[in-house]
């Protein structure tokens, strides 16, 4: 039995694309631009990256021109954490989270989370002394989004009430790499319990992981 995030799916994602179409605009274009290019790790995909984070509410997590480079601005800052994460992700970049065995590729997943969200020195966050965990969950999804889920505050919530997942119903929810990879598991073993193809069918051409942030949103929005 699946889980209630997939309770009345076809309607949550209607709502969901009639409440999100800017959202799915930007989110259709990233997609449309990662299908086409070679090296998602690059400087042209980088625009695009940032042009998600931007479209999905971290525009102020990121401070000011977020597409400008140059030393200490976030298109550099951004660059610089692609390159250390680059070889930890870079053979999982045609894998679906319908096949990838997560338990094998914890590590490198881990591993690369921890390096997206981390505050200090470098840091994503415009606050450099605080971390960047749901940012770093959409940079993810934006490399490869038939793999990486998003986990923010309506994510959060839908997992603790699915799942039982502990994170808290607060400002700070207690992300983390291991319940990020643990919730990754989670999704996996619900789209198996519900299908791959039926669940594919609740919108063709879509990306799995993308179908089901619209799933976790509605779930878990207020």
């Amino acid at each position: 039995m699946s889980s209630s995030i997939l309770d009345n799916a076809p309607a949550k994602i209607a709502r969901f694309n009639n409440e999100g179409l800017h959202y799915n605009l930007v989110a259709d274009a990233i997609h449309k631009m990662r299908d086409g290019v070679e090296d998602p790790f690059d400087k042209p995909f980088i625009r695009y990256i940032i042009a998600g984070l931007v479209a999905f509410d971290m525009a102020r997590w990121i401070g000011a021109e977020p597409y400008a480079f140059g030393t200490g601005r976030f298109a550099s800052r951004l660059n610089s954490k692609l390159q250390k994460i680059r070889p930890l992700l870079e053979s999982l970049m045609k894998l679906s989270l319908a096949q990838i065995d997560l338990q094998e590729q914890s590590d490198p997943i881990k591993t690369a989370y921890q390096e997206l969200s981390a505050k200090g020195t470098g840091a994503l966050h415009v606050n450099q002394a605080k971390q960047f965990h749901v940012g770093a969950t959409k940079i993810l999804h934006f490399l490869n989004p038939e793999l990486f889920i998003i986990v923010d505050s309506n994510a959060s919530r839908a997992f603790r009430t699915a799942w039982k997942l502990p994170f808290r119903d607060t400002t700070q929810p207690g992300y983390s790499a291991n319940l990020y990879l643990e919730c990754m598991k989670r999704v996996q073993m619900d789209i198996s319990t519900y299908g791959l193809e039926r669940f594919r069918a609740l919108e063709p051409g879509v990306p799995v992981t993308r179908i089901y942030d619209k799933l976790t949103f509605v779930t878990g929005s207020r």
